[in-house]
């Protein structure tokens, strides 16, 4: 009785699964829906998973100075050896030290020309302003970095994709000496707006951005992202690396750390120039010191 019951409920959630794509797909043509890896998640892991908190009041604001930027622009492509791999932070709320990590390594990079991976795990273990595999402020993370700055992935490899945020450790797995790299004080400084994110992309590199998740972006295969269906979920950071334009819908590109046969191998697409989903009202970043 209980296998029939269980098959009951497999068969209901696909079911209605399937029913989210086909009315995704029937209303417009940005973006395709589809099964992603997550078709197998219960909402419960997957809300457990988006970890990114924002503040209260976020708002896109006009800036008093217009930057002239590019009309398309790729980090990983005009800086190449800065690109690194596409990660996935598995079962733990931890998007919000991707987030802050990967625009920190691709920053850093830029500057030096000096690819170091730096640790997420770090963050998630050791940063007490925050909560580990609960979530965090992506500011708040840059912050810490400024004050206590961060190790290399080899140094402290990611172990928290089962949900466990672990015990905060201050010596190397690897045997390497315990070297902390750092942002400069006072340099995080949050983005709020189209032109100021583009800027600071252009000029500094990657920032980590926060956005809402409905349900249909789980369904996320390909395309130009736009909110189409389905209730809210919770808050995700993720890493902005660039923009472009397809066929004359604007977008921004970015780097998303759910394995890289998520989505665009690991990218994703999203409507620009519209503060879709939370995207323009708040992109955090620092300088990183040398």
């Amino acid at each position: 009785m209980k296998i029939i019951i269980c098959l009951f409920v497999i068969f209901g959630l696909i079911f209605a699964d399937q029913q989210l794509i086909d009315e995704v797909n029937s209303k417009q043509n940005l973006w395709i829906a589809g099964q992603t890896k997550f078709s197998s998640w219960s909402q419960d892991e997957i809300v457990a998973m988006l970890g990114a908190k924002m503040k209260p009041g976020r708002t896109v604001r006009e800036s008093e100075v217009v930057f002239d930027v590019p009309d398309s622009y790729d980090f990983d492509q005009d800086q190449a050896a800065c690109k690194g791999e596409i990660l996935d932070q598995g079962k733990c709320g931890s998007c919000w030290t991707f987030g802050t990590a990967t625009s920190f390594t691709k920053r850093r990079c830029k500057l030096t020309q000096d690819y170091i991976a730096f640790s997420e795990q770090d963050l998630v273990s050791c940063d007490k302003d925050c909560d580990g595999c609960n979530g965090g402020f992506p500011f708040d993370a840059c912050q810490w970095v400024e004050e206590h700055g961060l190790v290399k992935s080899s140094c402290y490899p990611y172990t928290s994709g089962n949900g466990n945020s672990g015990w905060c450790k201050s010596k190397c797995v690897d045997g390497e000496d315990w070297k902390t790299y750092k942002m400069k004080s006072g340099s995080c400084k949050s983005y709020v707006n189209e032109n100021e994110i583009q800027n600071t992309i252009y000029q500094d590199g990657p920032v980590c951005g926060t956005m809402i998740v409905y349900e249909d972006f789980m369904k996320y295969t390909g395309g130009v992202y736009k909110h189409i269906s389905g209730e809210m979920l919770g808050g995700h950071a993720i890493t902005i690396i660039g923009w472009g334009e397809d066929n004359g819908t604007k977008y921004w590109k970015v780097q998303n750390s759910w394995g890289e046969k998520w989505g665009e191998d690991g990218y994703f697409r999203i409507l620009r120039g519209t503060d879709e989903c939370g995207i323009e009202a708040g992109a955090d970043a620092g300088i990183p010191e040398i």
